[in-house]
């Protein structure tokens, strides 16, 4: 009873301690906020885009290229026209005709470091959030890397049936009559389809900002309609005049300064670019498939590092199978 006594006093005193600063004239205290609060050991990290260009990429691995720091892709020319013989014509072989596309590749990582003390004294799983961090990274990393060479095409449409970037203003959007205008360029380029069980589709990769006018048109399908025949494509939110669309953030949204920079003049107040592509159109050459590795013992165990870490390049594979259409 006497240890129950003493043990109570002892509570009571070490809690005074903690607010008695905080005391209130009417004989309450304020609990201080470290006391109050619960932290939760669910994790929230900041939203981002996913990767939506690798998906159609086309992807040749080389375990041997770091030697000459490139992989060299292979493409064969057509065949001339013409198969028609007659009785006295002799049939002459014809040889075939290669060219070559040389993609660089190059070191990539990233890497996070904690100490032991974090790990020992964290109520959160730090090395397993470390290694979402780097994921994401590399979403980002890769998604952006491919963005930026599809958009080297030189092949250009614009919003509203404008035709050129100082004409655009704003509210000349991704419409219908744009989306055709694309479409047709890739097809008099003979720009091979993606074959898929319910048909053969061009892709349109856009910003949410730019599908929202289209998606307006009655002849617009939305993904959810067939998503129940077919495996969608990653982001993949609809079909329109034989094209699939997916939709991303990490679509340019230039400043008005930042696509005078790249169109020349152009006086709205932003820039939306989307892509439209077919097949074979950039490809990701692989030398090291991206791995997730640790840094082993670091001052004696003090410190722990992870690291993603991977060797690739990418390119245009044909400019001619990409489109890319500027909005305001």
């Amino acid at each position: 009873m006497i240890f129950i006594i003493v043990l109570l006093t002892l509570v009571s005193v070490m809690f005074a301690d903690i607010t008695s600063a905080t005391a209130t004239a009417g004989g309450y205290v304020t609990i201080p906020q470290a006391v109050r609060d619960f932290y939760s050991k669910e994790v929230l990290f900041y939203a981002q885009p996913r990767t939506r260009f690798i998906q159609f990429a086309k992807v040749k691995r080389d375990l041997q290229a770091v030697k000459a720091k490139s992989i060299v892709f292979t493409k064969y020319g057509n065949l001339t026209p013409g198969s028609r013989l007659l009785e006295t014509d002799t049939l002459i072989p014809e040889g075939m005709t290669t060219s070559e596309i040389s993609i660089g590749v190059i070191e990539h990582g990233k890497a996070i470091t904690v100490t032991e003390l974090l790990l020992v004294t964290s109520m959160l799983d730090v090395l397993g959030d470390a290694s979402i961090l780097l994921a994401n990274h590399l979403a980002i990393e890769l998604d952006t890397e491919f963005r930026d060479v599809v958009l080297q095409t030189t092949n250009v449409v614009f919003g509203n049936q404008k035709t050129t970037a100082a004409s655009l203003v704003d509210g000349d959007g991704l419409t219908a009559a744009t989306v055709k205008d694309a479409i047709e360029i890739l097809e008099h380029n003979n720009a091979p389809k993606y074959v898929r069980d319910d048909g053969e589709f061009y892709v349109c990769i856009a910003t949410p900002h730019q599908l929202r006018q289209l998606r307006d048109d009655p002849m617009w399908i939305n993904a959810n309609t067939y998503m129940g025949r077919v495996n969608l494509y990653k982001g993949e939110v609809g079909m329109y005049e034989g094209c699939i669309f997916i939709s991303t953030t990490n679509m340019p949204a230039n400043t008005t300064a930042e696509t005078v920079a790249k169109y020349g003049t152009f006086t709205a107040t932003t820039g939306y670019e989307a892509v439209f592509f077919g097949e074979n159109a950039f490809a990701w050459a692989i030398a090291l498939d991206v791995e997730m590795r640790d840094d082993g013992v670091i001052e004696y165990g003090r410190k722990h590092s992870l690291a993603y870490y991977g060797i690739w390049g990418s390119g245009l594979v044909e400019g001619k199978n990409i489109v890319k259409a500027l909005t305001a």
